[in-house]
Order: C-alpha cells, then sequence, then structure tokens
C-alpha cells in the first residue's frame, strides 16, 4: 500500500515524522496469510500484567515468504520507475536503488516487522495441537472462552481487525446463548 508520507513503522514518535513529512512516498509491503508458523508468545511471568514475551521469527519457516516480500518490493520498483524517470518521485531512499536481489532479501529480513501476533491458541481438535474447541473455549476447561486473533488457526490477511471483531460478536452471541440457558 503507497502512503503519501514518511513511514518507516511504528516506534516512539513516528506520529510526528508522518506529521512533518510531506514530500514523501512510502510503500508498505504487506504479506498476507504467511506460510511461517515458527513463531513464539511466551509468559514473561507468573503475573497476568506483564505482557509475554512475543517473538515472531520472521522468514524462519523456509523462504516463501521472504520470497514473496522481495518480489513485492521489485514489483513497486518496476510500476514506479516510470514516475522516477519523468521526475514525478525521486530516488527511492530506503534501502535505495542500487541494492540488488541478495542484499534486498538481506534487507528485507533484518527490517520487517509486524504486530499481529495470531494463531497461537488456535480453534482445532485438541489431538492436532488445536487449543479452543469450536465454541471458542479452552479444551478441557469450562467458563473460557477465547476471542481475539490467537484463535485463528492461520491468520486470516492484512488486516485482522475486521475478523477479530467477527469473531467477537460470535463470542459475545455465544456467551448470551450459554446465559439464557443457565
Amino acid at each position: 500500500m503507497a502512503l503519501v508520507t514518511k513511514f518507516r513503522g511504528y516506534y516512539p514518535g513516528y506520529s510526528d515524522e508522518i506529521r512533518a513529512a510531506r514530500d514523501h512516498l512510502s510503500w508498505a509491503i504487506l504479506k498476507a496469510h504467511t506460510v511461517n508458523r515458527a513463531g513464539t508468545i511466551r509468559l514473561r511471568s507468573a503475573n497476568p500484567t506483564d505482557p509475554p514475551l512475543i517473538n515472531f521469527r520472521y522468514f524462519e519457516d523456509g523462504d516463501e515468504d521472504l520470497r514473496a516480500v522481495v518480489e513485492g518490493v521489485q514489483f513497486v520498483r518496476q510500476i514506479t520507475s516510470r514516475l522516477r524517470n519523468s521526475g514525478w518521485i525521486g530516488d527511492e531512499e530506503y534501502p535505495g536503488s542500487h541494492v540488488d536481489d541478495d542484499a534486498l532479501a538481506d534487507f528485507v529480513r533484518d527490517t520487517a516487522w509486524g504486530h499481529h501476533a495470531s494463531c497461537s491458541a488456535a480453534i482445532g481438535p485438541r489431538d492436532a495441537d488445536g487449543v479452543l474447541t469450536s465454541e471458542l473455549t479452552v479444551h478441557g476447561t469450562s467458563g473460557l472462552r477465547v476471542a481475539d486473533a490467537s484463535a485463528f488457526p492461520r491468520i486470516p490477511g492484512f488486516f485482522i481487525a475486521c475478523p477479530i471483531m467477527m469473531l467477537a460478536e460470535k463470542a459475545a452471541d455465544m456467551n448470551l446463548r450459554a446465559a439464557k440457558t443457565d
């Protein structure tokens, strides 16, 4: 997706940079439906208010996702070349048009990021590593329903807010139905 601003990700002060950059075009290369399943989520401590330790372990589960992101960058370079050649946009700043395919793969590996941890407590049969039943309850428990991105067996796409809202609506209906039968 193209953003008419200077955007390099989320970090303290990123919004100040976005407001100040009125002469940049940034491309965010997104990889939906990733193949990688190597990421982990672990408890930081026994304190439930401590945030978990999340390690996405990008690109550690084969090179299909890495190759797709590199191809995405190459595609953006191709479609913007006429704009650059005609002077409508400037040269690529980050990582720079001088970066060849091998260095581009290293760049992607070193700078890719995401913030949608998901699929860590997937719906599915217990014997197939499923954590949740089709009713979004944790196998072997009662009174505990999970309605967040961890429930997805696979990441549902680019922007997962809508699927999460749909899951939450379904969970709310399940909770109401369960309350009426109690």
